[in-house]
């Protein structure tokens, strides 16, 4: 059983290399690395010219679900993997998908946990794993939570059924694609054990501590919203229309603290349409913020 990671890559020198070598230390199957440069100008492709088992392809793109829909269509395995070119596999983790594959048939994807971590003074700490994704969960952290799409494995049917991934999105096509996949009851089979690292750095496109990129993702999962709400089952509205509600509080309050106000009145029109009391949960979360920001400084809570 061959497996397909596929990596996008836009400007990422300084990281890519780590990237590489976490595929290459994986024992077990076999596997086809595949990455989709956007054109790096910053001595990414030097990089990835000293890995010769490497499939890289490299021209201008529209964005990185359009890069994960290159490698989709050049990618020969049966099992395909994506990994973003700022992240890492954990040790033996394509052993331990493939081996839950050919156990399990009927299983269509194998959704491992993901940790986040950031690098310090060339030290690395890890925090914050995600939950495991259990048939009793799988709508809240769809909705709510965080599904770490990137560990996830999926075999190559269901992009045949589901079709590729919708690009009209920037950062949201991920949880759209989930989406589908639940949607379509195709199976999904736990795997507890961490098998994705995500770094956690400025530049990231969906872990960004920039509050304009914030902002996108709030955005995006707005439409996400409007595009399936009244498409799930009640637990998935339920959690989706408390997702939206943390979200539009989160997105008003950093607009109102960057002085962007029609922003700010956008989000809270948008709160304030998926529960009556967001303007008292609003400013609940303005009073309360000094106290979480105390809290993350003095190391009593995780960074994100």
């Amino acid at each position: 059983m061959v497996v397909s990671v596929i990596t996008p890559v836009y400007n990422r020198a300084r990281l890519i290399a780590q990237t590489v070598e976490s595929v290459l230390a994986q024992a077990g199957p076999a596997v086809e690395h595949i990455v989709v440069d956007g054109g790096s100008t910053d001595g990414t492709l030097e990089v990835l010219a000293r890995y010769p088992h490497l499939r890289v392809v490299s021209r201008p793109d529209e964005g990185m679900y359009f890069a994960l829909n290159d490698g989709l269509r050049l990618a020969r395995g049966e099992v395909i993997g994506f990994l973003n070119s700022d992240d890492l596999y954990r040790p033996d983790v394509l052993a331990a998908v493939v081996a839950r594959l050919e156990q399990e048939k009927e299983t269509d994807a194998v959704a491992g946990r993901a940790v986040y971590f950031v690098e310090e003074r060339g030290a690395r700490r890890f925090f914050r794993p995600t939950r495991l994704l259990t048939p009793e969960n799988l709508w809240r952290e769809l909705t709510y939570g965080d599904p770490a799409f990137n560990a996830w494995f999926f075999r190559r049917r269901v992009f045949e059924r589901l079709g590729p991934l919708d690009t009209t999105y920037r950062i949201a096509g991920d949880r759209d694609f989930l989406l589908r996949f639940a949607l379509a009851g195709l199976r999904l089979s736990p795997l507890d054990q961490i098998v994705y690292a995500y770094r956690v750095h400025p530049a990231s496109l969906s872990l960004s501590t920039d509050w304009r990129r914030f902002l996108a993702v709030a955005e995006e999962n707005l439409r996400l919203a409007e595009a399936y709400l009244l498409h799930l089952p009640p637990e998935g509205q339920h959690w989706m229309g408390l997702a939206q509600v943390r979200d539009t509080i989160t997105a008003a309050s950093r607009s109102l603290r960057s002085g962007r106000w029609a922003d700010f009145r956008r989000f809270a029109r948008a709160g304030w349409g998926y529960h009556w009391a967001w303007p008292a949960l609003f400013v609940w979360r303005l009073l309360t913020g000094p106290f979480r920001m105390l809290g993350r400084r003095l190391g009593l809570r995780p960074l994100l």
